[in-house]
C-alpha cells in the first residue's frame, strides 16, 4: 500500500508567496506606482502565469520538475523585475488615512469579510477534494505529473489505445478534458511539488486566495475613478456575496472562477488604458488574456475579446461604428433567441446548420433554443448572483437615463456585452442549449462575466456621482 508524504508546510508556503510577490513586482515594473490594492490584486493572477509559464518553459526544456530549483529561478526574476521597479518613479504615499467616520463602511465590510473569510477557509481546509469536475479533468493531470517529475501527454482514448510508444501517455474517463488547457492543472501542480505530497486540502488555498484578490483589485480599479470609500466597500460586498462563485471557491478544483477573474481583471485593465490613455496597462490585459486561454476552452473566446477590444483602443474608430455593431449583434442575438420560441425553428436549424471550429474545438450545430425563460429565471429569480443583475440593470437603465448615450462610450462595457453575448449565442443558438436546460452548465458560464459586471455597475455610479458634483459645483 503507497503511503502518502506528509504536507511540507514551509514548502507550501513559499509556493504560495513567492508568485503573488513575483506577480507585485512585475506588475510594479510594468506600470509604475500603483495603488497598493491593484499590485496585489492583479500580482496576484499575473504570477499565477508566471509559474505556468515557467513550469510549461522547464518541462520544454527536459527538465525534471522539482520544488527548489523552480523556486530559487522564480526568486531570480522577481529580483531582476526588482532592478526595474527601482528605477522607475517612487511609489505614492498612502491611499487614505481612516478616521472615526469611516467606521460606518469599515467595519461591516470587515464583519463581512471576517465571516465569509472564515467560513470558505474552513470548507476548503477541512473537506477533501470533491467536486466531478475537478477530480474528473483537473486534479488527475496534476497528480500524474507530480508522479512523474514531467508533464506527460494526456491524449484522447483511441489514441491510448492506438499507442505504441514508451513511455505510454496517458488517458481520462471523460474524453475531452485530455485536450483541455494546462492552466489549471499546473495551478495544482504547483503547491503540490512545494508542499511535497499530491493529497492535502491546503494544496486548494489559492482557490481562497483568488477572490481576495478579486475584491483588492476591484476596490482599486474604483477608488481609480474617484469614487467614495463607502460605495467602493458596498461593490467588494457585491462581488464577494456572489452565492455561485463562494460554491466555486468551497469546493476547489473547478477552472471557472480562475476564467471569470482573469476576464473581468482584464476588462478593467482595458478600462484604465481607456481613461489613463497608458498603453502598458493594455500589455496587462494581453497577459490576462493569456490567462484566459490557459485556464480553459471558452477562455479562448474571451482571450480574443481582450485582444479585440485592446486593437479597439489601439485603433480608436468613431464610437458610432462600435455602437452600430454591437447593435447589430446583439439585434441579430435578440432575433435568434426570439425564434428559439418556436420549436420548428430549432428544429430546422439542429438538421440543417452546422460551424465546424478548429482543432480540438467542438463542432457547433447552429438550433435556436428556448433560452430567454431560462435566463429570466437565472437573472432575477434564483438565488445564484445574490442582486448582482437587478444592480447592473438599474444602474445601466439610470446612465441612459441620466446621460444618454455617452454612457455607452466604455471599453469595460463593450467588453462585458462581449462577454455576455458569447454566452447568449452559445447557449441560446447551438445544441449547447442541452447543458443550459440542466441549471449548472449556464450558471457556471455565466460566473465568467460576472466580476466585470460589478465593476460595470459601479463604474456607471461613479460617472453619475461625479456629473452630480459636478452640476452642484455649478
Amino acid at each position: 500500500m503507497t503511503t502518502i508524504p506528509e504536507l511540507d508546510a514551509t514548502g507550501l508556503m513559499l509556493a504560495l508567496a513567492l508568485p503573488w510577490l513575483a506577480g507585485v513586482v512585475a506588475v510594479r515594473a510594468l506600470l509604475g506606482p500603483l495603488r497598493v490594492t491593484l499590485l496585489l490584486g492583479h500580482g496576484f493572477m499575473v504570477g499565477q502565469l508566471l509559474i505556468i509559464l515557467l513550469l510549461l518553459a522547464w518541462d520544454a526544456l527536459g527538465l525534471r520538475l522539482a520544488f527548489a530549483p523552480l523556486a530559487w529561478v522564480l526568486a531570480a526574476l522577481t529580483a531582476l523585475l526588482m532592478l526595474a521597479w527601482r528605477r522607475s518613479t517612487p511609489s505614492p504615499g498612502p491611499e487614505f488615512t481612516v478616521g472615526w467616520r469611516d467606521a460606518l463602511w469599515l467595519l461591516p465590510l470587515l464583519a463581512f469579510l471576517a465571516e465569509r473569510g472564515f467560513s470558505l477557509a474552513g470548507e476548503v481546509t477541512m473537506r477533501p477534494l470533491f467536486a466531478w469536475d475537478a477530480w474528473m479533468n483537473w486534479a488527475p493531470r496534476a497528480v500524474v505529473w507530480f508522479h512523474e517529475g514531467a508533464l506527460a501527454t494526456f491524449v484522447m482514448p483511441e489514441q491510448w489505445l492506438a499507442a505504441t510508444a514508451d513511455p505510454a501517455p496517458y488517458t481520462l474517463g471523460n474524453p475531452r478534458a485530455n485536450v483541455y488547457p494546462p492552466g489549471v492543472p499546473l495551478l495544482l501542480l504547483w503547491p503540490m511539488l512545494g508542499g511535497g505530497t499530491y493529497d492535502h486540502n491546503l494544496l486548494y488555498l489559492p482557490w481562497l486566495l483568488l477572490p481576495a484578490a478579486a475584491g483588492l483589485a476591484l476596490w482599486g480599479h474604483l477608488r481609480q475613478l474617484c469614487l467614495p470609500r463607502a460605495v467602493c466597500a458596498l461593490a467588494v460586498f457585491a462581488l464577494l456575496s456572489q452565492p455561485l462563485a463562494n460554491t466555486h471557491t468551497a469546493l476547489p478544483g473547478y477552472a471557472d472562477l480562475w476564467l471569470a477573474v482573469a476576464f473581468g481583471l482584464g476588462g478593467m485593465a482595458l478600462a484604465e488604458w481607456h481613461a489613463s490613455g497608458q498603453w502598458r496597462w493594455g500589455g496587462l490585459a494581453a497577459l490576462l488574456a493569456l490567462c484566459c486561454a490557459l485556464f480553459k476552452v471558452p477562455g479562448l473566446a474571451y482571450a480574443a475579446i481582450l485582444l479585440a477590444a485592446a486593437g479597439l483602443l489601439l485603433w480608436r474608430p468613431p464610437a458610432r461604428w462600435v455602437g452600430w455593431f454591437l447593435g447589430s449583434a446583439l439585434a441579430l442575438t435578440t432575433v435568434g433567441l426570439l425564434l428559439g420560441l418556436h420549436p420548428d425553428a430549432a428544429q430546422f436549424g439542429a438538421d440543417h446548420l452546422t460551424i465546424r471550429l478548429p482543432g480540438t474545438l467542438p463542432t457547433l450545430q447552429l438550433a435556436p433554443a428556448p433560452l430567454l425563460p431560462l435566463l429570466w429565471d437565472n437573472f432575477f429569480i434564483t438565488a445564484n448572483w445574490h442582486l448582482f443583475w437587478l444592480l447592473l440593470f438599474i444602474c445601466l437603465v439610470a446612465g441612459l437615463w441620466l446621460r444618454g448615450y455617452k454612457t455607452l462610450h466604455n471599453i469595460a462595457l463593450v467588453v462585458f456585452v462581449c462577454g455576455l453575448g458569447v454566452l447568449l449565442a452559445v447557449f441560446g443558438l447551438t445544441h449547447y442549449f442541452r447543458q443550459a436546460a440542466n441549471g449548472v452548465t449556464l450558471d457556471r458560464a455565466l460566473l465568467y462575466v460576472v466580476p466585470l459586471g460589478v465593476y460595470v455597475a459601479f463604474a456607471q455610479l461613479a460617472t453619475l456621482w461625479h456629473d452630480n458634483r459636478a452640476a452642484e459645483a455649478r
